[in-house]
């Protein structure tokens, strides 16, 4: 990119007032269409759509609206053009998933509340931000009038949690920005895939002899996810692909039981590990962007990890595993029948626990000239050269410093108001405040996939490690917490991990156009206070309007991990703390020999994502393994130029063509709730 960025003009009330139309457009589709569920609560969303690999369907959706704008006034500008995906970017994240975030905070979490067993309902009542039950009560049956009053607390704080979050965490990422981005060159591969789209929609010169491949990749991805979508809502659609047969989630995961395909459940019934697999188009584009190294060693080690679990398959655990279905085994059932988390080889125990941990000294290590740079100008007196540095960031470092200090003081004053103890608090401070959203930004900008997500088993690890088993007493503060460690982080919209992932996915969007990152700064935090003032709302209003009819999670927080039930569900602290030392070990080993020896085929991260949670209840071992094989027969037979010229291009048509279809789903939605059928 150039070496002299000046920050550019932005017409920001302009912005501001789009943004708001914007959002108030996409928070009424999305009531309509997450009431309806299924595919139209996953897929056809304006929020995120798809998993592991998660796609902020705004991001692409707002800059390819645009489009007939260019024969009204010309192309549109670069900046314009970032600015839009930007404001998609973060409105996504800020609508979110429908289950998990949508309908859940803060009506759904509240109802949980009043419908717990009385020792949650007890302790959890005294928080400040739960309304009373009355206020409650309207969204389980006909609906009613909203009381705003009561409600204000619970908007506020789904605020505060989000917006100290964004604070705290996108400072880490200013700090680290060039390193990532300018240094590492860490790809964001959903960075690439949609600006190269908007890039060909929009015309630029400089892609004009990609159009083709990019076309290529647009009818493909077009023709099959419109199949897709007849196929899904009507029965009597020819299912000329095999999807109907197939019978996949709207994410494209592949069911291994009994009442599933045949052929799946042979392998199922005869590989303890052969658990999940996935078929969603759009995740094979995206893992195609993917480093080969981290895709080859990704699909490698799950194969080696399935031999070693059929190994102690005949050695005599998981005894009845192969009467279960594959998600009993993989994520959803009892540890001690999962080949991934259960003994003796605890694989995804040691991915997502020592392993993470040593993930981030690792990259800390590796960067330690770096943040002595950056440490050193911001406490002492910058050189001309790291002046001319900080010209380029989106604010100093030492302002970086300070926003950091600041947004961890807001963090504890959050947790002391929420009356977690100290032992609890300094868990999740230095867990979801540090080590999750970096883990997750560093993951999401090598793979695109999750790394740092899902709320099942693994995510308060921390906490087991000093508490067992569960104290059989429910705090305010106890629950809170353990809330706060499994949701948030569940989804890409959870809370924790979702800001630094945006952050930085931003600070690559201006890389790629060219803009000042300042001004994509300036844009995140304009855009999601805007995003949240209006969805919050909508999240309470759209249950009023609805009542009974909108989904409702029937049961109490009791069920989740904070529950005795679930909280005793995973290994006893003394089973924990092998896998948590052998996860660390192998992950600094893999990153130690990576750094020496140049021919290391195995990467660290494709070890770590192999056996996260997102990963391996989606079966993306699949994606991975299609991804590498594709990507190294281009490489093999073109190189590089291959890969940049028709593989990058094709993929960005693959999401257009999605996108494209999303939209028309989105509208075929917004008909079928007035004209079901």
């Amino acid at each position: 990119m150039a070496e002299e960025r000046v920050e550019e003009k932005i017409n920001w009330p302009f912005w501001i007032l789009l943004a708001v139309i914007a959002n108030v457009l996409a928070n009424l589709a999305q009531g309509v269409l997450g009431t309806q569920g299924g595919y139209f609560g996953c897929i056809y969303s304006m929020g995120i759509a798809s998993i592991p690999f998660t796609m902020p369907t705004l991001a692409l959706m707002l800059p390819l609206l645009a489009f007939p704008f260019r024969f009204l006034k010309g192309r549109l500008s670069t900046t314009s053009l970032a600015a839009l995906y930007i404001l998609g970017l973060v409105s996504s994240l800020a609508i979110g998933n429908f289950n998990d975030a949508y309908y859940s905070w803060p009506v759904g979490s509240s109802s949980r509340v009043w419908r717990a067993i009385p020792e949650v309902r007890d302790a959890m009542s005294k928080l400040w931000w739960v309304p009373p039950e009355s206020a409650v009560l309207p969204t389980w049956g006909a609906g009613g009038p909203v009381d705003w009053g009561a409600w204000f607390p619970a908007m506020l704080y789904v605020f505060l949690f989000h917006f100290i979050i964004l604070i705290m965490t996108s400072a880490q990422m200013v700090i680290l920005r060039r390193r990532w981005i300018e240094i590492e060159r860490i790809p964001y591969p959903f960075a690439i895939a949609i600006w190269e789209s908007v890039r060909n929609i929009h015309g630029f010169e400089e892609v004009k002899r990609r159009k083709t491949p990019f076309i290529i990749g647009f009818v493909i991805s077009f023709l099959i996810y419109l199949q897709i979508m007849f196929t899904v809502l009507l029965p009597w659609w020819p299912d000329i692909i095999g999807w109907r047969a197939l019978n996949p989630s709207p994410n494209g995961c592949l069911l291994v039981a009994s009442w599933g395909p045949p052929a799946l459940w042979t392998l199922g019934n005869t590989l303890v590990a052969f658990m999940r697999a996935n078929v969603q188009p759009i995740n094979f584009a995206i893992a195609y962007l993917v480093p080969l190294d981290v895709l080859f060693t990704a699909w490698f080690l799950w194969i080696i990890f399935m031999i070693a679990a059929q190994v102690a398959y005949y050695m005599g655990y998981y005894t009845g595993a192969l009467d279960l279905s594959g998600c009993c085994r993989v994520l959803i059932g009892d540890y001690k029948i999962s080949p991934n988390w259960g003994p003796p080889i605890y694989w995804s125990w040691m991915c997502v626990t020592g392993g993470m941990v040593a993930l981030i000294v690792m990259m800390l290590w590796h960067s330690r000239d770096y943040l002595r740079e950056v440490i050193g100008a911001a406490f002492g007196t910058p050189s001309p050269r790291i002046r001319e540095l900080e010209a380029k960031e989106p604010i100093s470092y030492r302002m970086a410093f300070i926003q950091l200090l600041i947004g961890c003081v807001l963090l504890i004053a959050f947790f002391a108001s929420l009356q977690i103890d100290f032992i609890l608090g300094s868990i999740l401070f230095i867990f979801g405040g540090f080590i999750y959203p970096l883990a997750e930004a560093y993951a999401r900008g090598l793979t695109g996939a999750a790394y740092a997500q899902e709320r099942s088993k693994w995510p308060s690890w921390p906490v087991h490690l000093i508490y067992s088993r569960h104290p059989g007493t429910y705090t305010p503060g106890w629950c809170s917490a353990l809330i706060m460690m499994h949701r948030g982080i569940n989804t890409a919209s959870g809370g924790f991990n979702t800001w630094s992932v945006v952050t930085m996915h931003s600070f690559r969007v201006a890389d790629l156009s060219g803009i000042h990152p300042k001004t994509v700064y300036k844009m995140v935090f304009i855009f999601f206070i805007i995003a949240y003032a209006i969805t919050l709302p909508f999240r309470v209003w759209w249950p009023h309007l609805l009542g009974s009819r909108f989904p409702n999670c029937l049961s109490g927080w009791e069920c989740a991990m904070m529950g005795e039930g679930a909280y005793n569900y995973v290994p006893p602290a003394e089973e924990l703390v092998g896998p948590v030392i052998a996860g660390f070990i192998i992950t600094v080993l893999l990153s130690s020999l990576r750094a020496r020896f140049v021919w290391w085929p195995l990467h660290p991260m494709g070890f770590l994502i192999s056996g996260a949670a997102r990963e391996v209840w989606t079966g993306a071992w699949t994606n991975f393994l299609a991804a590498w094989i594709l990507k190294f027969v281009t490489l093999r037979v073109g190189g590089s130029r291959a890969y940049e010229e028709y593989g990058v291009p094709v993929v960005a048509g693959v999401l257009a063509g999605f996108v494209v279809v999303v939209i028309i789903g989105s509208i075929t939605g917004l008909v079928r709730w007035f004209i079901p059928f």
